[in-house]
């Protein structure tokens, strides 16, 4: 026979080692937290951005007379564009999954 669940037996997950330190887990190796990798990340991709819209500038002007430089910035941007998209993708869909689970 099978006894009830008695809910004096179910306690908490709590993490290892001392309740009340974190073990840093929100920080990457060299010490930054994810918000600040992807702050990084976001201003990186900017600066791609902008430095593809001033060569593009430039060889409508005249300035810049290389143009397959100035392709090769356009697609860096644009490749990192597309992967930024597919990471912020992947958050939302995690955070979504996330609020789908039952507690």
């Amino acid at each position: 026979m099978v006894d009830g669940i008695d809910p004096g037996m179910i306690r908490p997950i709590q993490p290892s080692g001392d309740p009340g330190k974190s073990k840093g887990l929100d920080k990457t190796a060299d010490g930054k937290s994810f918000q600040d990798v992807f702050n990084e990340a976001i201003n990186r991709v900017n600066e791609l951005q902008l430095g593809a819209n001033k060569a593009i500038q430039d060889i409508a002007t005249g300035d810049a007379e290389d143009l397959t430089e100035v392709l090769n910035q356009v697609k860096q941007a644009e490749l990192a564009f597309d992967l930024l998209m597919q990471i912020r993708n992947r958050l939302i869909d995690a955070y979504e999954e996330i609020n789908r689970m039952r507690i």
